[in-house]
């Protein structure tokens, strides 16, 4: 197959990041190798240019030089210093790399702007990323430091943005929703965040326990799972601690919460010592490395996904619940009634239980799932979990039908 010229990537979080966004934005990369002869990925930090790890040769990482710019609340909706960082320096590799076309990975807006100012200005092609609905989200959060006016008339340039867009993609259908509700012209395409089946795949029984004893899990207790950010408002991690507080005595002695953070360990660790759990009950650990963190995630039992229930969260369906499945993990999901994580887990019963953020919910579903062990976590449970991924939700896959369709 003969290799398309160059393909430029906007985006907050690298793709060497721990984040969902940065899995997402991996395998993007991971997939242009295919249609692009090289790919180049701009995002905020502070380091030099350098290829991706984990991603090849073809992939360049650029950064903007700098993380912090203007001051929060206002950064939160639009930073017009990291628009600037990111127009300049996509204006300098666009001159060095000649791209064929621009991807913009949003939120933020400012990648959104200066794709949007990059291919009006180079005549070139721009794609949108659009991986949730930051609108409805900002106007929840925002609303006691911004004024409205101020906030549509972001939200009515970034219409703007995607009405210039040749293509979209979206990771929930309920975001595609959003985007024809702005009458947008553009070619819709659902593009979900998936799991990478190769990297996250079931263990037998007998390297299940080999993992357990290598990581310091204990054995003969069903091992709950959460994976990701710590400090990140609308994950109700506090109700987990709580509903792990909260359980009978019997129960506490069958489960076992392992917590790989890749940010706000300090809070969570010092919200565990207000509550008095022991270390026996749960634990907070560091983030690891992919590879390692899908091994473990096998040797555990049950992956946890706890949103809140507020409005803006109705479109949300976390990377994490594909890597669960994946890896053969039974998923308890929160979240708001009618959003995306109920209708999943409506849909696909064995995949995991859907239960609304209370905290005699977490309770309830926890003892039941103790109850309904042998059945959820046997071979055959979760060897179709991982095939039900594998089948629907491979990111490989997925990223690349969505990068055919770019290069072409």
């Amino acid at each position: 197959m003969k290799l398309s010229s160059a393909c430029l990537i906007i985006a907050e979080d690298s793709p060497e990041s721990y984040s969902p966004a940065g899995e997402r934005l991996r395998h993007m990369a991971l997939s242009n190798r295919s249609f692009f002869s090289r790919t180049i990925v701009l995002t905020v930090g502070k380091t030099k240019k350098q290829s991706a790890k984990g991603v090849g040769p073809t992939v360049l990482l650029y950064t903007t030089g700098f993380v912090r710019a203007t001051p929060y609340p206002i950064s939160a909706l639009f930073d017009p210093i990291r628009f600037l960082a990111f127009f300049i320096h996509g204006l300098v590799l666009s001159a060095r790399y000649k791209p064929s076309c621009i991807v913009a990975s949003m939120p933020p807006i400012e990648t959104g702007v200066s794709g949007l100012f990059l291919t009006r200005l180079l005549h070139k092609k721009l794609t949108v990323d659009y991986m949730d609905d930051w609108e409805s989200s900002m106007s929840s959060q925002l609303t006691k430091y911004i004024p409205k006016i101020l906030m549509k008339l972001t939200f009515k340039f970034a219409t703007k943005i995607y009405s210039a867009a040749i293509t979209i993609f979206v990771a929930t259908p309920t975001l595609a929703n959003t985007i024809r509700q702005h009458r947008i012209k553009a070619s819709v395409i659902l593009l979900p965040n998936g799991a990478d089946s190769l990297i996250f795949f079931p263990r037998d029984k007998k390297s299940r326990t080999e993992i357990r004893l290598k990581c310091a899990l204990p054995l003969g207790r069903t091992v709950v799972a959460y994976c990701g950010s710590g400090i990140n408002p609308y994950y109700r991690l506090d109700l987990i601690l709580s509903a792990a507080k909260s359980l009978n005595s019997n129960a506490r002695k069958k489960i076992f919460f392992v917590f790989y953070l890749y940010n706000g360990i300090e809070y969570c660790r010092k919200l565990k010592d207000a509550l008095k759990i022991s270390d026996d009950l749960l634990e907070i650990r560091e983030p690891i490395p992919r590879s390692n963190l899908s091994e473990v995630m096998a040797a555990c039992d049950i992956g946890l996904v706890p949103f809140d229930d507020k409005p803006f969260l109705v479109y949300a369906m976390s990377t994490k619940v594909y890597e669960y499945l994946s890896a053969g993990l039974y998923v308890i999901g929160s979240g708001p009634k009618g959003g995306e994580l109920d209708s999943f887990f409506s849909q696909n019963t064995n995949c995991g239980a859907f239960v609304r953020p209370k905290l005699k919910e977490f309770v309830r579903v926890f003892i039941k799932a103790l109850e309904d062990m042998e059945g959820l976590l046997e071979d055959n449970s979760r060897n179709s979990r991982h095939s039900f991924v594998n089948e629907n939700y491979d990111s490989r896959k997925i990223m690349t039908k969505a990068m055919a369709h770019l290069s072409s």
